[in-house]
């Protein structure tokens, strides 16, 4: 068989792993946005359908001939040798893993969302660990599936969403992180103070999402921004990105900072190479990358004094009711109230690492076996203690707060802190090349740092390795240092 006829076949399948993985992405949104609650049984069977159909056709056998060629000569191009390279990771790390697995994981991580959701309202902790233990169990029969035989079990969840990363790499990294932190909490504790109590009607910061949306360049004609209970961005396939946000009564900030959090993802997924579309290479190489994007996004321009003093009038036009008596500077300081808090995305910006720090250790116990399910919730309200100073009243303000272990994503909270990381230090060289990012945003110019982001990252899809690809956009290697030194200049001058 030809090369070229061997790059049409690995295009049509390319493309049917796209649409199968667009079709579940959709059922999801729907699920979280429109669902009725009856509907839960239901959808976990088609998601579990699609999941199946999706592994089946991964390791279909006419497949592997195809890509052992194109291994072995992909052409000479780029892009081509990173598609087959991780076509053939994603076909190998398949192959471990029995389709009856991958089905009974998307059916059992569908119905602990579902038991999450009906959960939360009741605060009925028990109920949402009888949905969670079986799916915890699933996910240590594929996490030892993936590792093999001496393997790091919890690595090969890991690797899923952040490829070649490691528990014994990390955890080093976030104890130096850690460590860095605790002087800045100290001296940052107080800083800032909150709003005075106040109705923020919903449907009016529903406005402000989308005016967010469009000032740093979200495209509303190949994108939706809707409500959910958690916060999240999906792309069902190339034309159609999506966010949403969480909004509350008594509380603007946390809607207008999810905003920035999901607008970052958002963009990324629209700046995605087109050219690359439904192939492996049109995505970001690891969820990292992505956060970096939500990261920067939220923090670095977000939760400057320069963007509420753009946004006041807004919000006073929006709100002239609640922001009677408040100015840039109340708005600027409860976007920057530093108090360690229960909810990790409504976390202020020096504690939040330490929310991601508390996961990383609990999932990394769960999936070693050396914490059981009925044990999380004390387990949690203990590390609390002990990173954060606080217990939360209530386990929808503590171990339920999060969807990503009810959706089975074990694994991928440390890309949280590692797309921090990364973040800080694209906002040092976008500031090297741009000149101050809080002149930019007091004039809401968003044009130049989306077309900056878009060049050092967007463009390049997964062509490199998260590392590769920001070190080469920033010419500095994965550490904390840029991230300390943005907190201390933040919060602490």
């Amino acid at each position: 068989m030809s090369r070229d006829a061997d790059w049409t076949r690995f295009r049509q399948w390319s493309r049917t792993l796209t649409d199968l993985a667009g079709a579940s992405s959709l059922a999801g949104w729907d699920r979280e946005t429109g669902m009725p609650p009856a509907g839960g049984e239901g959808r976990a069977r088609m998601l579990g359908t699609l999941a199946a159909m999706h592994h089946r056709e991964v390791v279909r056998d006419d497949i592997g001939a195809v890509l052992a060629r194109l291994s072995e000569d992909p052409g000479g191009d780029e892009a081509r040798a990173a598609m087959v390279r991780l076509a053939v990771r994603d076909r190998e790390r398949a192959l471990r893993v029995p389709e009856s697995l991958v089905r009974a994981l998307s059916e059992a991580s569908s119905r602990c969302v579902m038991a999450w959701i009906e959960a939360r309202p009741a605060d009925d902790v028990g109920s949402w660990c009888d949905a969670l233990a079986p799916l915890v169990d699933l996910t240590r029969e594929r996490a030892q599936a993936l590792a093999g035989d001496g393997g790091e079990p919890y690595d090969s969840l890991l690797d899923e969403f952040e490829p070649g990363a490691t528990a014994a790499q990390l955890e080093p990294l976030f104890a130096e992180l850690r460590e860095g932190l605790a002087p800045i909490l100290e001296a940052a504790a107080g800083h800032g103070r909150p709003l005075p109590a106040a109705r923020w009607d919903r449907d009016a910061q529903m406005g402000i999402a989308h005016l967010i949306g469009d000032l740093v360049g979200f495209d509303r004609e190949s994108g939706a921004i809707a409500q959910s209970a958690h916060p999240f961005t999906c792309s069902p396939h190339v034309g159609d990105v999506r966010f949403t946000t969480r909004t509350r009564e008594d509380d603007p900030i946390g809607n207008v900072t999810a905003v920035m959090h999901e607008a970052g993802h958002a963009l990324y997924d629209q700046g995605m190479p087109a050219e690359h579309a439904g192939t492996p290479v049109h995505a970001a190489p690891s969820l990292g990358a992505h956060e970096s994007q939500s990261r920067f996004w939220e923090n670095h321009i977000g939760r400057t004094r320069a963007f509420w003093s753009l946004m006041t009038p807004h919000m006073q036009a929006a709100f002239p009711d609640a922001m009677a008596d408040l100015d840039d500077d109340a708005l600027y300081h409860a976007a920057t109230f530093v108090e360690p808090s229960f909810i990790r995305v409504e976390a202020d910006e020096v504690t939040y690492n330490l929310h991601v720090i508390l996961r990383f250790e609990l999932e990394l116990a769960l999936i070693r076996g050396d914490l059981a399910v009925t044990d999380l919730p004390d387990a949690w309200n203990e590390k609390m203690r002990k990173l954060l100073g606080i217990v939360p009243g209530t386990h929808t303000d503590g171990v339920m707060q999060d969807i990503h272990w009810p959706e089975g994503m074990f694994g991928y909270f440390p890309t949280y802190t590692i797309g921090s990381i990364y973040a800080a230090q694209l906002a040092e060289a976008a500031e090297q090349e741009l000149g101050p990012l809080e002149d930019l945003t007091r004039e809401g110019e968003f044009d130049g740092v989306l077309a900056f982001l878009r060049e050092r990252v967007h463009r390049h899809g997964a062509t490199l390795s998260a590392q590769e690809l920001i070190s080469g956009a920033t010419g500095l290697p994965q550490r904390p240092d840029e991230l300390l030194s943005h907190l201390r200049r933040a919060y602490t001058a």
